[in-house]
């Protein structure tokens, strides 16, 4: 056809041109021909090849699809050459090829994800942390294979799914734990999500978890709470299908029962639904209040670095007030005089005040029980108004200071000793909000 183009233009020539498109027809007929036979020949091998492009195995670059593909055109050339006896002993095997190409691109395409998920797990060292979920990742990829195979593959979907679910929750429950190991409480990081979410869980069901045995205790007791709701579930359940059955006999009486059941169960609804809200809005104020005597044991830290060892220690009471325990502020037995050496205690004292602001600072007076009643509290009196004028120096004038004593009414050891009087006559800074 090319030089029969080529011929065309020049004069004389019709004859040259009709020998060459009679030759480039002929040429296409036995081309036609030869690819008809072609075809028949290798029938089971080109639906097999068919089967694997429906797959999307032509789009891979699988070792088993790029291997058919090469036998195939092999075995086109051996039977366009005439070498016919070459190709009837590999038909089968190439047909295996190209189903073996198909199975390789559906393990791909639908445990592909599953193998990586599972792979990360193990990089990430899930197996050593969590073997119960590795064990039931890998169970859920052979049941996957194993569908596979069958072609059942909506099941092998199924399989490979669940195998990525299982492997994330190891991983993800890794990162859980790497991330607890930051906080700066990592137990109470890690346990206490599932305990408020336990609790939760159990208050909607009108219930609460006793924590006080431990963790595998209150999973009994949630356990138990379970079932019970449950049980609840199941004889409400009971209890609409009798009221079904009762509708064959009597379908007024039946509607009207269930308008009033209806009434009830959305009150119900109505009153879980505010049960929610308060639990939420009982939480944020547990989380707030949490959250603020975190933030005042950190400034507690932070004030005792103001004082040097055996001067002051200072706490927080259960109430959430903040003591600064002068242990370094001594008074003889009977006075209220405080010697110079001793100011610089004070003014230690007014860089740890200095950490908590807008605060009431009360300076407490206390003594021993040596004496009357009254001359011991006349006596913590003037030793708290002698550190009150002293300590009001070191502060800003806008401080709240104010001065009371307590005698012998608090003690924090026994008066038996000579070290329980000395421990008795102290002074306490009460930071108050």
């Amino acid at each position: 056809m090319h030089e029969a183009r080529k011929q065309i233009e020049q004069p004389g020539n019709e004859q040259l041109v009709r020998l060459n498109l009679e030759s480039a027809l002929e040429s296409l007929e036995t081309a036609t021909a030869s690819t008809a036979q072609v075809r028949e020949r290798l029938k089971t091998v080109l639906e097999a090849r068919a089967a694997a492009v429906e797959v999307g195995a032509d789009k891979s670059n699988l070792p088993a699809w790029q291997q058919a593909e090469r036998g195939l055109t092999e075995m086109a050339g051996s039977i366009e050459s005439g070498r016919d006896a070459e190709v009837d002993g590999l038909r089968e095997l190439m047909a295996q090829q190209f189903w073996t190409a198909r199975r390789d691109a559906l393990r791909d395409k639908l445990l592909s994800v599953a193998k990586s998920e599972i792979l990360a797990a193990e990089s990430a060292g899930c197996d050593q942390q969590f073997p119960t979920l590795m064990a039931r990742a890998r169970q859920a990829m052979s049941r996957a294979e194993t569908q596979l195979a069958q072609e059942s593959l909506e099941e092998s979907r199924k399989a490979a799914d669940e195998a990525a679910f299982h492997a994330r929750h190891a991983s993800g429950q890794m990162k859980y734990i790497a991330a607890t190991r930051q906080e700066r409480s990592p137990d109470e990081a890690l346990l206490l999500p599932y305990d408020d979410l336990l609790e939760l869980m159990a208050a909607a069901w009108g219930d609460s978890i006793e924590f006080g045995q431990g963790g595998a205790a209150a999973g009994e007791n949630f356990k138990r709470i379970y079932q019970r709701g449950l049980a609840q579930d199941v004889a409400e359940r009971d209890s609409i299908e009798r009221a079904a059955k009762i509708a064959h006999t009597s379908m007024e009486q039946t509607l009207s029962e269930m308008q009033t059941r209806f009434a009830d169960v959305q009150n119900q609804i109505i009153e879980h639904e505010q049960r929610v809200l308060d639990i939420q809005a009982e939480r944020d104020i547990a989380v707030s209040r949490l959250r603020k005597n975190e933030l005042t044991a950190q400034r507690v830290q932070l004030a005792q670095t103001a004082f040097d060892p055996g001067d002051a220690v200072v706490y927080q009471t259960m109430e959430g007030h903040v003591v600064i325990h002068l242990y370094g502020l001594k008074f003889s037995s009977g006075q209220a005089t405080l010697g110079k050496d001793q100011r610089s205690i004070l003014t230690k004292a007014a860089e740890a005040i200095a950490v908590f602001p807008d605060i009431k600072v009360v300076v407490e007076g206390h003594t021993d029980d040596e004496g009357s009643e009254d001359s011991n509290l006349e006596l913590s009196e003037q030793r708290a108004a002698a550190v009150g004028e002293a300590l009001s120096k070191e502060l800003p004038e806008s401080t709240a200071l104010t001065t009371v004593g307590k005698g012998e009414s608090s003690p924090i050891a026994s008066n038996k000793s000579a070290r329980g009087k000395a421990l008795n006559r102290r002074i306490d800074l009460v930071l108050l909000p």
